[in-house]
């Protein structure tokens, strides 16, 4: 069974891909960041996801890996000021 990993934004599918198809294997990922940082259990390596696409403020952007729990993040544009 190949490890599926998808992009959802604001409930709409945006890709979905294998993980066999990445340029750079989660074993290589793990490694190489794992040499500049110390990783502790829960720590995420975000590594994008084909087809870019710009998101804005207030998006909601799904990771979804199956066989675990999705990860779900409003978006906020840091850019964007904000009053008090």
């Amino acid at each position: 069974m190949k490890l599926e990993v998808s992009t959802v934004i604001n409930g709409k599918l945006h890709r979905k891909n294998t993980v066999d198809h990445m340029t750079f294997t989660p074993f290589n990922l793990v490694s190489f960041h794992s040499k500049v940082m110390s990783l502790l259990p829960g720590d995420l390596i975000s590594t994008g996801t084909p087809g870019a696409v710009h998101i804005h403020e207030g998006d909601e952007v799904e990771c979804q890996i199956n066989g675990f729990a999705s990860l779900k993040n409003k978006c906020q544009d840091l850019k964007i000021k904000t009053h008090a």
